[in-house]
């Protein structure tokens, strides 16, 4: 009899706590996909400020492509959306591409060759990576403009660092997991020192490095205040947030800002990271993989 009551109050105890992980796992994904949710439905609507949207407007009864039509036919100063998003693409991609290969490179040196003061240098990196982007926009603003590349190639050298030296630091942990043995083998083979670099620790090491490329490219291509200080007088420069803070008149202290359009502007914006993270979820899975078992 005893041990039947203890099998019963087993039973509700665990009845009890699976249902209790499942209230907490809704809610937090109500607060995770709601800001979504009113987003993506704010983009559908006809109301343009946030003071005209009432809570009947999350379960719309019409649905309206206002903003999204006027995001892809207005011309505004000489320039429109779809250019401000390619110069966003054009702009993330570079950073990325040459954040990867000079990653690489770094963090080969550190790990692998006998480079002067390799530790201190290894921990500055490291000490490095913990400032925030945002304390060196003043000081790249002001050395860029004394040089007069306040335009693309200087925006993409100031984004560069920033994501490179990141991505050299976990770039030098992943190349340290691999044995060097595997290098002297190819190199016996016939490879020089180069050649087992590209074709052995490269392909070894590059989805970890890919992987903070991603976020170097989507931290690259939502920025708004360093496109913004660089390209502001070339409106054909522009990248899509600056695009879209002036589209969506939130700049404009005369008028009210128009939350449908930014709303359908971050949805399209949204569009080419989705695709980038959902192609590149297997190397992630397996860049993730990789820095689970690296021994530091």
């Amino acid at each position: 009899m005893i041990h039947m009551m203890q099998i019963k109050k087993y039973r509700l105890f665990k009845i009890l706590r699976l249902a209790i992980s499942y209230l907490v796992l809704i809610i937090m994904a109500a607060f995770s996909i709601f800001p979504l949710y009113y987003v993506f439905m704010t983009s559908f609507s006809n109301a343009p400020n946030l003071i005209s949207l009432a809570v009947s407007d999350l379960l719309p009864k019409h649905i309206y492509f206002t903003a999204y039509k006027y995001l892809f036919t207005t011309n505004l100063y000489g320039g429109s959306f779809p250019l401000w998003i390619r110069n966003s693409l054009i702009l993330a991609g570079s950073t990325a591409i040459i954040s990867v290969l000079l990653a690489l490179i770094t963090g080969y040196a550190l790990s692998r060759l006998n480079v002067p003061a390799k530790k201190i240098l290894a921990t500055f990196i490291y000490i490095v990576t913990f400032f925030p982007y945002t304390a060196s926009a003043v000081p790249l603003y002001l050395l860029f403009a004394k040089f007069h590349l306040l335009n693309y190639i200087g925006l993409i050298l100031a984004y560069t660092p920033g994501t490179s030296i990141f991505a050299a630091f976990i770039a030098k942990l992943s190349i340290d997991s691999i044995p060097p043995s595997y290098e002297e083998i190819a190199m016996i083979d016939g490879l020089s020192r180069f050649g087992a670099f590209l074709r052995i620790v490269m392909r070894l090491a590059l989805p970890v490095v890919a992987l903070t490329a991603l976020l170097g490219f989507s931290g690259t291509y939502l920025d708004f205040a360093l496109a913004y200080s660089f390209l502001l007088p070339n409106v054909k420069e522009w990248t899509a947030t600056i695009g879209l803070y002036y589209m969506a008149g939130l700049l404009n202290q005369a008028s009210a800002p128009a939350y449908n359009i930014f709303a359908a502007g971050a949805v399209i914006m949204g569009i080419p990271l989705m695709a980038l993270f959902i192609v590149s979820q297997r190397m992630m899975t397996r860049a993730y993989s990789n820095l689970a078992g690296v021994k530091q």
